[in-house]
């Protein structure tokens, strides 16, 4: 679920925060009767305070967008107020409309605004100009097909999904590629004539609501492939409430750490890339999260705006350049 809370920004916290979840309810990115983080792992994951979460959950209730069930959580509701979504090619545009609209409100526009700028670029793109080919580098299989899924659903172009042991051979007809940032550096220098945007990806919204409900007397170990994953994601963890002395954290490449902490745990938090590498080792009797990853919603935003910027002429400009 791509929420992006602006301290900065002209519109109060928790107006953003609404306009957001209105918006991907509107779209369909939150489907009917799914279930909302609870207010304590939404509002630990932003970083905001818990009354503020709770006042949009209640304000979104008295709109008809949400329902909440003692003893079950907070769902969205099966018809949302005003819900006539168009179906097919449509509904995808209408989606990727009702984003926009959502990140101009937290900015402080209004829909008068966003249609003049819309009519501006609109004018300023060449007529017949084809859109970029765009591709998604990742080093497995798995995380590729799962990065790609989500940011081809987002973007809503055609999108190329490569590993990153093939680059840049099945790169070389692409003109704009993106991938995750611990990659990117890596990415560059392999297709050094290739305009190639970095994503952060950061916990998926369920996972984190699977950690904050595990019992208080259970150990967690902590596995990732590198020493910065297992910095951010212990920091998304502690955010909803687990304390650090519950949490015994690994790493791929030290496998003394390794074997104790999985000897020591109840519950295993790991990527799908990091639990292939584990198979085997896991004791039966631990209890394995996968670590699910959602990429962030800025980067998204900039790779759009790369592709809708982006000319037929311009990677052939930057050749030269070079």
């Amino acid at each position: 679920m791509p929420l992006d809370v602006r301290r900065d920004g002209p519109a109060p916290i928790a107006r953003q925060i609404a306009d957001q979840l209105a918006s991907l309810i509107r779209g369909g990115t939150l489907a009917a009767g799914e279930r909302l983080p609870p207010v304590r792992v939404l509002a630990g994951f932003l970083r905001v305070n818990r009354n503020t979460v709770a006042k949009v959950y209640r304000d979104l209730e008295r709109a008809g967008w949400i329902e909440s069930s003692r003893g079950r959580g907070t769902f969205v509701t099966a018809a949302p107020p005003g819900d006539s979504r168009p179906r097919g090619d449509a509904g995808a545009l209408a989606a990727y409309a009702d984003r926009l609209l959502a990140e101009a409100l937290a900015r402080g526009w209004g829909a008068g605004e966003v249609h003049a700028l819309i009519d501006a670029r609109a004018a300023e793109r060449p007529q017949g100009t084809r859109s970029p080919r765009v591709g998604f580098v990742e080093c497995n299989a798995s995380d590729l097909a799962y990065f790609t899924r989500q940011l081809s659903a987002r973007l809503r172009v055609p999108l190329t999904p490569v590993l990153l042991a093939d680059v840049p051979g099945r790169a070389s007809g692409l003109d704009i590629v993106a991938t995750t940032l611990f990659h990117v550096e890596e990415v560059r220098a392999r297709l050094p004539a290739r305009e190639v945007i970095g994503l952060m990806a950061a916990p998926d919204f369920r996972t984190l609501d699977d950690v904050a409900h595990l019992p208080p007397q259970e150990r967690i170990a902590l596995v990732c492939a590198t020493q910065e994953g297992v910095e951010s994601k212990e920091r998304s963890i502690r955010a909803v409430g687990i304390a650090r002395t519950r949490i015994r954290t690994a790493t791929l490449s030290r496998p003394d750490r390794l074997r104790a902490a999985l000897r020591d745990a109840d519950v295993i938090l790991a990527s799908p890339k990091v639990l292939e590498r584990l198979a085997g080792q896991i004791p039966a009797r631990v209890r394995v999260i996968p670590f699910a990853s959602v990429l962030g919603e800025g980067a998204v935003r900039l790779l759009e705006q790369r592709i809708h910027a982006w000319r037929p002429d311009r990677r052939r400009k930057e050749t030269r350049r070079r």
